[in-house]
């Protein structure tokens, strides 16, 4: 597997919540208790991320979890998820993530629903190569029945130069 596990994941995907636009949702407590949740699924995300690992990718995708790729058919079920992970993670000679950077520009939240967007950068390295990867992404998570959340709908598209996409803190 290439670069791509890390651009269609939203597990790659690196975050930091640095622009969060508005949310919605049916108290303002609620609100911030919600923005609480999902910025500490962005924190998970961005550990699990860096450290490679398909058990830990594993627990942020809800059980219905789709990830979309540009490349290749979209893998439908957090088994399938975890398998093409765990296959990558296994492989000989495959990249390694280096940094990683997500920076949402909205987050709106619809009942047991959260749909983000923004704009991302990683960096990896492949033997002793290393490369910088820019990209837009869209994810939807999903509540689950503990309150936590976790990613339901996740499309990372690659951008053909940084210009791109507007970052505060890119991966150098």
């Amino acid at each position: 597997m290439t670069s791509n596990r890390l651009l269609g994941s939203g597990v790659v995907i690196m975050t930091f919540i640095a622009g969060v636009g508005s949310a919605r949702s049916g108290s303002g407590s609620s609100i911030k208790q919600d923005m609480l949740k999902i910025e500490r699924l962005h924190q998970r995300d961005k550990e699990a991320t860096l450290s490679d690992s398909a058990d830990q990718l594993a627990a942020l995708w809800d059980k219905d979890a789709v990830r979309f790729h540009t490349s290749r058919p979209a893998e439908i079920g957090a088994a399938v998820i975890y398998a093409n992970d765990k296959q990558w993670e296994m492989s000989s000679g495959r990249e390694r993530s280096l940094c990683g950077d997500f920076e949402v520009q909205d987050i709106q939240i619809a009942g047991d629903w959260a749909f983000e967007w923004g704009y991302f950068s990683y960096k990896i390295a492949k033997g002793d190569i290393e490369s910088i990867q820019y990209g837009q992404l869209m994810r939807v998570m999903k509540r689950q029945s503990d309150g936590t959340w976790r990613f339901a709908r996740v499309m990372g598209l690659p951008a053909a130069s940084p210009s791109a996409v507007v970052l505060k803190h890119p991966c150098q």
